[in-house]
């Protein structure tokens, strides 16, 4: 049960963040206006997700198989080539079939972007959700304590 006198975590923040990849910033990512264009910026969130959830698989030898629901990303800065990215990921929220992770971009100290996604767990063979397995939900819970390899 999630602790609703907790404080709201400011993904603005890097210190909101244990688990961080970095995306390089590609000549391509740029658009007419010189900078990095917003849909270059969900594909560094997704860089950051699948990392995350790939330290899950390996930390536990299984697959987390889910689907993306919703994505909301809010843009603060301006990015530009060259460069890299930092991609911040952490768990926001755990439900009995989905879960929501919170993410923060940065250019060096400063943000660029936050973003934040619903995935659900998914039954591929079924067509439909399912719950967290419990190998997952305490894997989950622990995750933020997560380096990577």
């Amino acid at each position: 049960m999630p602790d609703t006198n907790a404080p709201a975590i400011d993904l603005k923040d890097p210190a909101s963040f244990a688990w961080w990849t970095d995306v390089s910033i590609r000549f391509s990512d740029q658009d007419s206006n010189a900078h990095v264009n917003n849909t270059s910026f969900a594909q560094y969130c997704e860089a950051g997700r699948v990392d995350y959830l790939s330290a899950m698989r390996r930390h536990l030898g299984i697959e987390p198989r889910s689907a993306i629901v919703s994505v909301q990303i809010s843009y603060v800065n301006q990015l530009h080539y060259p460069g890299f990215v930092r991609v911040g990921t952490r768990l926001l929220r755990l439900g009995n079939s989905s879960y929501g992770l919170g993410q923060g971009l940065f250019a060096g100290d400063t943000v660029v972007a936050t973003s934040e996604a619903v995935l659900v767990f998914f039954d591929y063979a079924a067509n439909k959700s399912r719950q967290v397995p419990e190998e997952l939900r305490r894997a989950f819970e622990a995750g933020e304590a997560l380096t990577p390899a």
